[in-house]
């Protein structure tokens, strides 16, 4: 027979460890951030010189639409996203429950967003997809943020399951 101190014990440390996998995929969203002042500096010095670059404005707006994908898992495990608990707040009793419910919810979300996210960049990578723009990006790489996204969804999810199911409070 299995020890059950050991179970309890072993599902905080899954938790942590998922979200700790969801912060290390926002790290990725905060380099970008930390970049994307670069090429727009490099577009106001060029475009000073008469000679204004055609790729700043795309690549950037591609930037931040990766940004918030990545930082979406990590929204979730701090509590930086809009939520609705009046009635947990009114009925106590029913906390836990609706804790759980909201960690599968978000779960089974990250699931359909990597799922159809994947799907959705594969078949731009088969039909070699582009923008309709002077640089002409495969649209594969931007559409890369919607499958990241929902797999740091994902595991975040499972790991607010994970945190209401063994007690804690999700958020």
């Amino acid at each position: 027979m299995l020890n059950t101190d050991a179970q309890h014990e072993s599902v905080p440390g899954a938790h942590s460890r998922l979200t700790a996998i969801a912060r290390w995929i926002c790290y990725a969203g905060v380099a970008l951030i930390l970049l994307l002042p670069l090429p727009v500096l490099y577009e106001v010095i060029a475009d000073q010189l008469e000679q204004p670059p055609i790729w700043v404005f795309e690549t950037t707006g591609y930037a931040i639409i990766m940004i918030a994908f990545l930082a979406s898992g990590y929204g979730l495990s701090t509590g930086h996203h809009f939520k609705v608990d009046l009635l947990a707040q009114r009925l106590p009793s029913l906390a836990s429950p609706l804790a759980t419910l909201s960690g599968v919810l978000e779960a089974v979300f990250g699931l359909i967003l990597l799922t159809a996210g994947s799907m959705q960049a594969y078949a731009a990578f088969e039909q070699d997809m582009r923008s309709d723009t002077l640089l002409a990006v495969p649209l594969f790489w931007p559409m890369l943020a919607f499958p990241i996204g929902g797999f740091a969804i994902l595991i975040q999810g499972i790991g607010n399951v994970l945190k209401t199911v063994r007690g804690g409070k999700s958020s």
